[in-house]
Formats: structure tokens, C-alpha cells, sequence
């Protein structure tokens, strides 16, 4: 029933005063209608499962990981992931760190 919120209020001020049976239910069946037109819609937001978390998690460290490996081809990939591990402790590492703070450039 798509019936406006300003009808219904009319609709149930006349039914208001009858006591007849089928007004009540219907009264009853009104107010109802009304609660439901007048609440927000709640909207389903879709959850995101841990392991697409990490995954995405993953492909960024690696995508990071292999811009500073294309500055640097001479060290292993090992190494570099060495080097992050000590800078991200806040010590000195062999590379510098404008390339840690932009790896594309």
C-alpha cells in the first residue's frame, strides 16, 4: 500500500471514533503502515571478510616492495624487505629514504 503519511493521519482521525471491529483491526493494520513509512531504511552494507582484508593488505606491501626493487635491481627482494623492516624499527637503511617515501619517482 503506497499511501501517504499525511492520508493515513486522515484516514485514522475518522477511524478514531468507531468501535466497530473492522475499524479497530483496520486502524491497528494503519498505524502499522505508518511506523514503517515514517522509519528510515536501514542500508546493508556488504562486510568484508578478513582474508580479502589481507589480501588486499598483502598486494599493496608487495606492490611497494617492487617499486623499490625496480630503483634498485641489484639487491634481492629478500633485502629490501630487510631494509623496510629496520626502517620501519626507525634505523638507518642503505637506501634512502626519499625513494621509502616515494618509490615511483
Amino acid at each position: 500500500m503506497d499511501i501517504p503519511i499525511d492520508k493515513l493521519d486522515e484516514i485514522l482521525n475518522q477511524l478514531a471514533g468507531l468501535k466497530i471491529r473492522e475499524a479497530v483491526s483496520l486502524r491497528k493494520r494503519l498505524n502499522k503502515e505508518k511506523q514503517k513509512l515514517s522509519l528510515p531504511k536501514e542500508i546493508k552494507i556488504p562486510k568484508v571478510s578478513a582474508k580479502h582484508t589481507r589480501s588486499t593488505k598483502l598486494d599493496r606491501y608487495w606492490r611497494y616492495v617492487k617499486l623499490i626493487r625496480d630503483n634498485y635491481p641489484h639487491l634481492k627482494t629478500s633485502e629490501i624487505r630487510k631494509q623496510l623492516k629496520i626502517r620501519q624499527q626507525g634505523k638507518k637503511t642503505e637506501i634512502p629514504d626519499a625513494v621509502w617515501q616515494n618509490p615511483s619517482a
